[in-house]
Formats: structure tokens, C-alpha cells, sequence
């Protein structure tokens, strides 16, 4: 299927790559992007790509982004035309984002909103790059996505959260100076974003006189049993727990951990912040520290954002992370798309490279903040992007206060 997506033009793309040179925007070099001019033939609608984990375990996660962008285009055309949303499931996995980048551009997206997952970002940027489809993250923070082992950075790539180099040292300065933690025993999922998360709070937590203790250990994703690990963090003895994955394997881990020690400290990142994790916890989640790429959400766009997503899902607007940043997304997107679209006797014409283009000059007050890309499609636009809270009465309570 990535094969086809690949080599497929599309009934609806015309135009041949202008890219067919890497090129370097000051210290950043990107490479080749497929870029051409898609027409949307009149009455047709443009179609905008959704990829997000919308089964499984993880569907807690997922489901809320979905619906966060869709709401963005309530209301909306792009210069008369329908919006259609092509969502996909990728699982929130490398597998499934390749599968579900495959299936997006088979139907001839011209933008998409995802991967939120960042495994599954990895593995699904060279074939929106070949593409030259521009796709904007809510919640990818993993630090490879915009400086990726290749060396050129992905021109089509950008997120709105903020990336692990900011995350992880603000919970290792959480761990050292508010629960003063010396040692910490480190469990992780191996995937992008588990990985990325547990090498920026090592290196910020060593970095401040705190020591790994143990030998950390990774897991797959679905994993159950955690028991051989919780002997080995027995053992070890550390002062704090910190846990990088989410909240589907967060939650059986500190069952079993809880169960073999109630003191040690529990910290993790907003993977597992979610109320599917005190759900499933229960007391087991109590007192559990966890933190969000991005301040306490208050203002006027929010709250906005928030009253009326309620009232279109029936959901709590901070029960899942990430949907105010959906929903920016999309709007992002919607925003750039008819600035750039051209219309001809009801004809669109959309150039894609104008497009991305058009993306990266985005400044937005949104309903998660501001938004403001850089040359690598990091957000730059907020001043204090790291929350810490912890669980008190089953909810979340600001760790500051």
C-alpha cells in the first residue's frame, strides 16, 4: 500500500515535482519534497487527511483529536467548496503509520492533520514528503520527527505541541527540585516517542546531580505484565519512578508496581495524561505525577474551543490531551488553504508548495496558544509550555500549587 501511495498521481493531481533539489533554509538542509498542483474539479469537495489511533486501547487518545478537527471545519469551505475529512487509523504505531499515510494519499488529500503519535510519524514522513503533502501534528513531541537520524529535515512536517527537548528537562528539574528525587529508575516504550522521552530526561536529570539507578528497561506496546521489572525497580531502590509511554501499558505497570511499593514517586509525561489512565488506576493513580507539553489552558480562544466541543461530543474538553492543539491544527490548515487556493469557473487550484509555504508563515493566537513554526516545523510560539500535575481525589490537581 506505501508503494502504491507513493508512486499513485491521483485522478486530481497534475504537475510535475519542483523540488528535484534538496535545498537549506539558513542551518537547516531539507530534502527533495514532491510537490505539484492539485485541481479540485467544481462542486467537489477538498478532501483534508485525518491520522489518528481511532481503535484499541489507545482510542481514548485518538478519538478526541478526531473529533477536535473535524470541529474546526464546522461552518467552513475552502473558496465554496465541502470539506471532507479522509480519517484513517494508524494504530499509533510505525506499522500503522505507514499503512494509514498509504491509504490518506491514496485518496488525494491536500493536507492532513496527524500523525498524533510519534512512532507513527517516523514512519509515515517519507511518503507524505515524496507526496509533497504538508501534515501538522497535535501531539507528537518526540524529538526525531523534526531532527531526524537522515539529517534533512521533512519540509511537510509540523506540530503545534512542543517537542521532548523542552518536556524532559522540565520534569527532570520537577524531580530533583520539588520531589527531590536523587535516583530514578527509568521504564519506557520503545517506540519514537517512549525512546525520545527517556533520553531527554536522562540526560537533564543526570545533567543535575541525579543518578539512573539499574539498568532501564523498555517494553512493547500492549504489554500486560510488568512484574519482572517492578522486582528489578524493588531492588534498585530508586526515589522516583519515570515511566515514558502511555497510558494503555501506564496503567497494569502501576497496578503491579503499587502493589509491591505504595511510597516510590511515579512520574510520567502526557502519553499517560488522560483520564482513561485514573480510570482504569483507580487509587493505584493517586499521587501519580504527570506532565503536559504546554502551559494550563485559559483565554477566551480556549474557552471558545472548549464550550463548543462539549457540545458536540458531550466530552470533557480536558479529559484527553492534545484536542485544543487539534483543533489549531486543522485550523491551520483550513486558514493556509484558502489563502493559497486560486478558483477558475469553480475550478480550484491549489499549488501544494505554496501551501507549505503558506503553513510555515503561520502565526496563531489558538486555542492552545500561540502558534509559530520554525524552519524545522517545531512551534516556537508559547513562553511556558510545561504543566506538572498530580492526581488527588482522582484528579488532576496543578502540581505548582
Amino acid at each position: 500500500m506505501a508503494l502504491v501511495a507513493l508512486l499513485a498521481i491521483g485522478a486530481a493531481a497534475c504537475g510535475d515535482d519542483d523540488d528535484s533539489a534538496s535545498k537549506s533554509s539558513g542551518d537547516v538542509k531539507y530534502g527533495k519534497a514532491g510537490f505539484s498542483t492539485v485541481t479540485i474539479d467544481a462542486g467537489a469537495p477538498v478532501k483534508i487527511g485525518i491520522s489518528s489511533v481511532i481503535s484499541g486501547d489507545l482510542k481514548g487518545l485518538g478519538e478526541p483529536i478526531v473529533n477536535a478537527a473535524k470541529l474546526a471545519g464546522e461552518g467552513k469551505d475552502i473558496k465554496g467548496h465541502k470539506i471532507e475529512w479522509v480519517v484513517k487509523d494508524d494504530t499509533c504505531s510505525p506499522e500503522g503509520g505507514a499503512s494509514a499515510a498509504a491509504q490518506i494519499l491514496q485518496e488525494n488529500v491536500v493536507a492532513a492533520v496527524g500523525p498524533i503519535c510519534s512512532g507513527a510519524v517516523v514512519a509515515a514522513q517519507p511518503q507524505y514528503e515524496a507526496k509533497g503533502v504538508s501534515h501538522v501534528s497535535p501531539s507528537s513531541t518526540a524529538i526525531k520527527p523534526t531532527t531526524p537520524d537522515r539529517g534533512q529535515v521533512f519540509q511537510t512536517f509540523f506540530r503545534v505541541t512542543y517537542n521532548d527537548s523542552i518536556q524532559g528537562p522540565a520534569q527532570a528539574a520537577f524531580a530533583k527540585d520539588k520531589l527531590a528525587a536523587k535516583t530514578a529508575y527509568i521504564v519506557y516504550d520503545t517506540d519514537a516517542y517512549g525512546a525520545g522521552l527517556r533520553d531527554a530526561f536522562k540526560a537533564a536529570f543526570v545533567k543535575g546531580g541525579g543518578k539512573i539507578v539499574g539498568s532501564p528497561e523498555g517494553y512493547e506496546k500492549k504489554a500486560t505484565d510488568f512484574k519482572s521489572i517492578v522486582t528489578n525497580i524493588q531492588n534498585a531502590k530508586p526515589d522516583l519512578v519515570y515511566f515514558a509511554g502511555f497510558y494503555a501499558e501506564a496503567t497494569p505497570f502501576i497496578k503491579q508496581l503499587r502493589a509491591a511499593n505504595k511510597d516510590v514517586k511515579f512520574l510520567a509525561g502526557d502519553g499517560v495524561k488522560n483520564d482513561e489512565f485514573t480510570k482504569g488506576a483507580g487509587a493505584d493513580a493517586e499521587g501519580a505525577y504527570l506532565s503536559l507539553p504546554s502551559p494550563i489552558l485559559t483565554g477566551a480562544a480556549y474557552e471558545a474551543f472548549g464550550a463548543a466541543y462539549e457540545k458536540a461530543t458531550g466530552a470533557k474538553r480536558d479529559a484527553s490531551p492534545f484536542v485544543a492543539e487539534s483543533y489549531d491544527s486543522a485550523t491551520i490548515i483550513i486558514n493556509a488553504l484558502n489563502k493559497v487556493a486560486t478558483d477558475s469557473g469553480g475550478k480550484l487550484s491549489i499549488d501544494m508548495k505554496k501551501l507549505n509555504e503558506e503553513i510555515r508563515k503561520t502565526i496563531l493566537d489558538g486555542s492552545a496558544g500561540k502558534v509559530k513554526f520554525d524552519a524545522r516545523g517545531d512551534n516556537t510560539g508559547g513562553a511556558v509550555p510545561v504543566t506538572l500535575f498530580v492526581i488527588k481525589g482522582g484528579k488532576y490537581v496543578d502540581a505548582a500549587k
